[in-house]
């Protein structure tokens, strides 16, 4: 009995010993600079937010995981075809030299390619999400109509922009040898070219993507947009001989005249065609598109009179051309991927008009971030290294990599603003935001391209 109750005792003593100790530490932690009781808490508190935001990620990456995926392809393809045309455009030199003001012609040709076709695909990209689309070209169908409509814009786009080119020249007093006719026949010519080709095309991605349950918000945009950069310039290329060809066949330019005539008859028969088209379809596309693809003519002749006055820069480092269409493609082709997916989901109401982005709208442009920072990293190296292949003279990889990144970014805080206000403010005037929005963006996308890249120029290399 004694020794059980001094167990009881000692364990009674024990515990109170250590209890006491415990509340010693307690009250002198303060004093000696610790916090018992705020440690496991701070420690819980950091926890949770990592859980938090590692399953935000987890999230944002789920709910665009289609777009990651289908849109890395058509953005790297966009690259190498981009290159292509910036390889081809600094071969293209001499021919610059040659005949002043060609270059004036050069960027609104890539951009109405682009903006005819990727229109096409975007609103071919919205009736399949309405449930419209049928891969056939039966007269009425919504891929027929959209062919039918692209043909007829092509022409008479082409002979609008031989004027524009003509009379910006003129305006701005740029020196330039190429007449009248001769702008509107190198713009036909090339035209046709590209366009029939990049028709082909767009129709043969629609009925795959179709077939294979593609959303085509996410791919068709830059694949088409990059398919118009690589052909388009050797079209334009072509049209340019072809011109000095018949010039010196009719020293007087009486073939390069009656040419040019012929085309402008047959753009003014095409318009009227459109017009008055008993499809209600045919008749809304181009009466929506002409007056938005000449202001967009407008904005990318620009783009090519300021190319024209950095000629001799360009000329003096060719790795500059190289750089310009893959970076003005890649702008182009993350432009239309935005607007194609805004145009669809102000169609079919997950996003609504409003002043300010919402939560939706704001996600979207983080991934448009995200792609370019990877995107104009990988044109900078990629046009450094076929620079140095070729051996084309070029800045240092780190100025080629700082000028594409740099202006890069700069373009894609512009284009992710105006898209969104474009397409609501089309939207609520009730047009069809597929017919507005990607060709306005690509347009504003290439004059504010061409000055950002030019601005990051003068910044990572002054010259």
């Amino acid at each position: 009995m004694r020794i059980r109750k001094m167990q009881k005792k000692t364990m009674l003593g024990s515990k109170g010993t250590g209890l006491s100790l415990i509340v010693t530490l307690t009250r002198r932690a303060p004093h000696i600079g610790l916090n018992i009781k705020k440690i496991p808490n701070h420690k819980h508190q950091i926890l949770n937010k990592f859980k938090y935001l590692n399953s935000k990620f987890k999230t944002f990456f789920h709910n665009f995981s289609d777009l990651f995926r289908q849109a890395s392809f058509s953005l790297l393809f966009c690259s190498f075809t981009g290159l292509l045309a910036g390889i081809w455009l600094s071969l293209m030199a001499g021919m610059l030299q040659l005949l002043p003001g060609l270059m004036i012609l050069i960027p609104p040709a890539i951009a109405m390619r682009g903006n005819v076709y990727s229109a096409l695909v975007s609103r071919l990209g919205t009736s399949m999400h309405l449930g419209l689309f049928s891969p056939t070209l039966k007269k009425g169908s919504a891929l027929y109509q959209n062919a039918y409509s692209s043909l007829l814009l092509t022409l008479i786009l082409s002979v609008i922009l031989g004027f524009l080119a003509k009379i910006v020249a003129d305006a701005f007093g740029m020196p330039s040898i190429i007449s009248l006719p001769g702008f509107i026949l190198i713009s036909v010519i090339g035209g046709l070219i590209s366009g029939i080709i990049l028709l082909g095309i767009a129709i043969l991605v629609s009925i795959i993507g179709y077939r294979r349950k593609w959303d085509l918000d996410n791919m068709s945009s830059p694949i088409i947009t990059s398919a118009g950069d690589m052909i388009t310039i050797p079209s334009l290329f072509l049209a340019a001989i072809v011109l000095l060809k018949i010039d010196g066949a009719s020293p007087e330019g009486l073939l390069t005249l009656l040419f040019s005539i012929l085309f402008i008859l047959a753009a003014f028969f095409c318009a009227i065609k459109g017009l008055k088209s008993a499809d209600a379809a045919v008749r809304r596309i181009v009466r929506e598109s002409i007056p938005m693809l000449f202001v967009c003519g407008i904005l990318c002749t620009l783009a090519g009179i300021t190319l024209d006055m950095k000629l001799p820069i360009l000329i003096a480092v060719p790795a500059i051309l190289v750089i310009i269409p893959p970076f003005l493609g890649e702008s182009n082709a993350l432009g239309g991927i935005l607007s194609a997916r805004l145009s669809s989901m102000l169609h079919i109401g997950t996003v609504n008009p409003k002043p300010f982005p919402d939560k939706l709208v704001v996600a979207n442009f983080a991934v448009i971030y995200l792609f370019s920072i990877a995107v104009f990293l990988f044109v900078g190296v990629l046009s450094y290294t076929a620079s140095i292949l070729l051996d084309i003279a070029t800045p240092s990889l780190f100025e080629m990599v700082s000028i594409s990144l740099l202006g890069g970014i700069l373009c894609t805080t512009f284009l992710n603003l105006a898209s969104y206000y474009i397409a609501i403010l089309s939207f609520r005037f009730g047009m069809d935001p597929d017919n507005d929005t990607i060709p306005l963006i690509t347009s504003l996308t290439d004059i504010v391209g061409v000055l950002c890249l030019l601005f990051a120029m003068s910044v990572i290399q002054p010259f």
